[in-house]
């Protein structure tokens, strides 16, 4: 389904991917877990070119793109195949919750707009903001924009959704209300990467745990086993300083 092989990515003369390669079946939900600055928001912005990764090849279905050789029009297909949710939300302050979700059916696949609203309505319905349609982001909390956000990544029907710190900026008590909304596309099959500092939620969320520490992919396994008997001494360390109940 999805295929990342020996990625790198420098800025300037700091190297920040070290030759990553990582595979997910279709269906699969993938957690990369690590510390603050090992690269784990980089490689997801290389999956879909809003970094230019240096070297190496992503391939989702059938569209390969080798970062060398990179074309305008591969990196449109690898766009087309990917819906991206980030820490700040990105919804258009101008428009309410359904328009948010309407905008890349309108834009991105040409729906006609009476379309577009039911898909739209059927969406929010989903993410359990219905009653919040009309409201424009300033009048959402943090957790229903990021919900929003969930819902405008459903929209485009994507092979893959990559979740960069999607409760990163949230409040404690509205991280709960974005989790669900992620539980319930995993128990759905929706093939997902997923960077979260999370522990609980990558062990009950995620089919596999990637560790990742200064660019490399250290270890990853199955959440029981990782988190229960963690094989390389960094994971580890790092484990140890993090809380999972």
């Amino acid at each position: 389904m999805i295929e990342i092989k020996n990625l790198y990515k420098n800025f300037g003369s700091t190297a920040v991917l070290k030759g990553i390669n990582l595979k997910l079946k279709k269906g699969e939900v993938v957690a990369i877990i690590g510390p603050s600055g090992s690269g784990k928001s980089t490689l997801l912005r290389c999956i879909n070119f809003l970094e230019t990764p240096d070297e190496g090849e992503i391939i989702i279905g059938a569209t390969a793109v080798n970062a060398r050789i990179a074309t305008k029009e591969g990196i449109g297909q690898l766009r087309k195949s990917t819906a991206m949710v980030f820490q700040g939300y990105n919804l258009f302050k101008n428009k309410t919750a359904i328009e948010n979700i309407m905008e890349p059916l309108v834009i991105v696949k040409k729906l006609p707009r009476q379309e577009a609203e039911a898909i739209a309505r059927g969406i929010l319905e989903q993410v359990g903001l219905v009653d919040k349609r009309d409201n424009y982001p300033s009048k959402l909390s943090g957790g229903q924009q990021q919900r929003v956000g969930i819902g405008r990544a459903l929209a485009v029907e994507p092979d893959i959704i990559l979740l960069d710190e999607p409760t990163s900026a949230l409040d404690p008590e509205l991280v709960g209300e974005v989790l669900d909304v992620i539980k319930s596309l995993a128990d759905k099959h929706m093939t997902m990467l997923i960077v979260t500092h999370e522990m609980n939620f990558a062990r009950d969320a995620a089919d596999r745990i990637v560790f990742m520490d200064d660019g490399r992919i250290i270890e990853e396994g199955r959440p029981a086993e990782f988190f229960a008997n963690p094989q390389n001494s960094r994971t580890v360390k790092f484990l140890n300083q993090v809380r999972v109940q």
